[in-house]
């Protein structure tokens, strides 16, 4: 069905395999993978000036932000629970960029990464056990390695970021 825009994508642009890290990594983060026209197109923009998958992803993450939301919210109403800006600044401080200036990896003190750990298990625990359906917001450099660390301790929390919230969304922020 998609034949034309895949064969302009891979493997022009980037491998098959690629392609399909692209997809496993979606699909590992419970995003559907259904919309697979607006996948490739995501994917055909970004890959001629990225060639990371992860990087990729969150191109293609904030392209179907749309449907990210409408599978996560409840009667139109998206339940959210953000970072804060204490804990915002400390992951953005953490950012190391290469010469590119892209994100190239998270460098914290472990010790700070126990205590975002905690505070988050804290903060979060109650919703869990009462079964409340959110998703956790920060900002969009650092939502990969927040997420890593969110995935530890709840996997079943989504870990968004600001761009991914699409408009029109209503928010209820916990």
């Amino acid at each position: 069905e998609y034949k034309r825009l895949l064969d302009e994508t891979c493997p022009a642009l980037l491998s098959f395999s690629a392609f399909q890290a692209i997809l496993k990594l979606l699909l590992g983060e419970r995003v559907s993978i259904r919309n697979l026209h607006l996948i490739l197109e995501a994917v055909a923009e970004v890959a001629p000036h990225v060639r990371k998958p992860e990087a990729i992803v969150e191109h293609v993450r904030i392209r179907l932000g749309a449907q990210i939301c409408g599978d996560l919210a409840l009667d139109g109403v998206l339940r959210v629970v953000r970072l804060g800006s204490r804990w915002d600044v400390s992951f953005m401080q953490g950012v190391k960029r290469d010469v590119k200036g892209d994100v190239a990896e998270l460098d914290l003190d472990p010790r700070l990464i126990e205590q975002f750990a905690a505070e988050l298990s804290s903060a979060v625990r109650d919703l869990v056990d009462r079964g409340e359906q959110f998703a956790l917001v920060t900002a969009p450099e650092v939502r990969p390695y927040v997420r890593m660390i969110v995935d530890r301790l709840f996997p079943a929390i989504p870990v968004l970021s600001h761009l991914e919230i699409s408009r029109g969304i209503k928010l209820d922020v916990l």
